[in-house]
C-alpha cells in the first residue's frame, strides 16, 4: 500500500504545484477570472502578474507577456507587451520575477504599444457588429532564436488568461464623432468609421459608412462650423446642391450668379463621391437646365421634420458613363438629407446615398437614410 499512497501524494503534490502556475489579471485592484465580462470604463486600471511559468530546458531566445485586444473574427484591434530578449534576461525574467509583481497594462513605461491606444480602439470600434464586445487575451510565451532575427513558433510558458470587455450596445450607441447616440436596434449595418484626410489636417472631416442588404453605400457626417465658419443647416444645403450643380455641368458652369461656389471647401468626395466626371445629376445640369447658373437652387429642395430634426431633403435620377468621351446614360437614383444636430449647435448632419449606387429606385435608399435618422437619440 506505501507505493500507492506514496504515487497518490505525489499526483496530489504535483496537481498543487500547477494550480499556483497561472497568469492572474486585476481591475481596479480586484481579481478576474477567466470568461468574465468588464466595462470597456475599466479596462484602463488592468494589471497582470504571473506566477510558476515553465523553463525552457534551453534559453536561447526572447520572452513575451503580452495583452491582446481581439475581435469576434479573433483578428487583433491592439495589444501591448514587455518582451525580454536573451538568454540571462529571460531567466532573470521567468524565475524572479515575484508572483506579487503586478504589471499595470497601460501605464506609460511599463509595456509598449503594439498599435493604437486605448481610447482610439474604442472610438474604431463603435458600431461594428465584430467589435461590440472585444476579447482581452493575456498570454506569457517563450520563441527560440533559429537565425538572424529569425524565430521558432511560440509556446505558452502559462495557460493564456481570457476575458471579455464590453465595448457598446445597440440601445445607446454612442458615435464619437457625429457626438451622439443612436439606438442600433434595427440598422444591421455596421457604422465603419471613415476619415477624409490625415489626423494633423484641419480640414479632415469624419463620419461613418454603411451598406444595405443590396450593398448600397450610405454615409452620415457631421460638419462643423469651427472648421468652417458661420456653418449651419442651410449653409451646408447650399454648398452641396451648388457643388452638385458645378460638377453636373461638367465645365459648361465656372461660376454662379447668386453663389460662390469657393465659400466652402467641404470634402463631397468622400461624403458621397459627388466630385466625379462619371457620375451626375443630370437635372442639375446647365445643358438640361439654362437656368442652373441663376436661379436660386435652394428651391429645389424639400423641407423636412424627422424625428423633430429639421432640415431638407433632395432626391434625383443619375447618368454614368464610363469617360469623357462617352456618352451619358441614365443610371442610379441619389437621396441626401441635411439636417440640424440634435443637441450640439456647432454641428450640422448630413446623411447620403453614394452616387455610385446603381439603384432603380429611391424609396428603398430613401427609407434606410430615414431608418438612420429616426434612430438618432435625443
Amino acid at each position: 500500500m506505501k507505493p500507492v499512497r506514496f504515487f497518490l501524494l505525489a499526483a496530489l503534490l504535483f496537481s498543487k504545484s500547477l494550480s499556483y502556475a497561472q497568469i492572474s489579471a486585476f481591475i481596479n485592484g480586484k481579481p478576474v477570472k477567466a470568461g468574465a465580462t468588464i466595462s470597456k470604463n475599466d479596462l484602463a486600471s488592468l494589471e497582470v502578474s504571473f506566477k510558476n511559468p515553465k523553463n525552457p530546458s534551453f534559453i536561447y531566445g526572447r520572452t513575451v507577456l503580452v495583452v491582446d485586444l481581439l475581435n469576434a473574427k479573433n483578428s487583433g484591434e491592439g495589444y501591448w507587451y514587455l518582451r525580454k530578449d536573451g538568454s540571462a534576461a529571460v531567466e532573470d525574467f521567468l524565475k524572479h520575477t515575484p508572483a506579487t509583481k503586478k504589471f499595470k497594462v497601460f501605464e506609460k513605461g511599463v509595456m509598449e504599444a503594439g498599435g493604437n491606444n486605448l481610447d482610439w480602439i474604442y472610438k474604431f470600434a463603435s458600431g461594428k457588429e465584430e467589435c461590440k464586445t472585444l476579447q482581452v487575451k493575456i498570454s506569457l510565451n517563450y520563441r527560440e532564436k533559429t537565425g538572424y532575427e529569425e524565430y521558432a513558433q511560440a509556446i505558452n510558458l502559462l495557460e493564456p488568461l481570457v476575458f471579455n470587455v464590453t465595448i457598446w450596445d445597440n440601445k445607446n450607441l454612442f458615435l464619437p464623432y457625429l457626438d451622439l447616440s443612436v439606438d442600433k436596434s434595427n440598422i444591421a449595418s455596421d457604422f465603419s468609421l471613415n476619415q477624409s484626410g490625415p489626423l494633423t489636417s484641419s480640414s479632415t472631416i469624419w463620419g461613418y459608412e454603411l451598406k444595405d442588404k443590396n450593398n448600397y453605400h450610405y454615409s452620415i457626417y457631421a460638419i462643423s462650423s469651427d472648421k468652417f465658419p458661420g456653418m449651419n443647416t442651410k449653409e451646408l444645403a447650399d454648398d452641396f446642391i451648388h457643388a452638385a450643380a458645378y460638377y453636373a455641368s461638367q465645365d459648361f458652369v465656372t461660376k454662379f450668379s447668386n453663389y460662390d461656389i469657393e465659400k466652402y471647401t467641404i470634402d463631397w468626395n468622400t461624403i458621397n463621391g459627388l466630385l466625379t466626371e462619371r457620375r451626375r445629376i443630370p437635372s442639375l445640369s446647365w445643358k438640361n437646365n439654362r437656368e442652373i447658373k441663376k436661379m436660386d437652387l435652394m428651391t429645389l429642395y424639400q423641407p423636412v421634420d424627422i424625428n423633430g430634426l429639421k432640415g431638407y431633403t433632395f432626391s434625383a435620377s443619375e447618368e454614368s458613363r464610363t469617360d469623357r468621351s462617352s456618352k451619358w446614360q441614365e443610371n442610379g437614383k441619389f437621396v441626401i438629407y441635411i439636417f440640424d444636430h440634435p443637441s450640439n449647435p456647432n454641428l450640422t448632419l448630413v446623411a447620403s446615398t453614394s452616387v455610385y449606387n446603381d439603384a432603380t429606385n429611391t424609396d428603398e435608399m430613401d427609407a434606410f437614410l430615414k431608418s438612420i435618422i429616426k434612430s438618432i437619440k435625443h
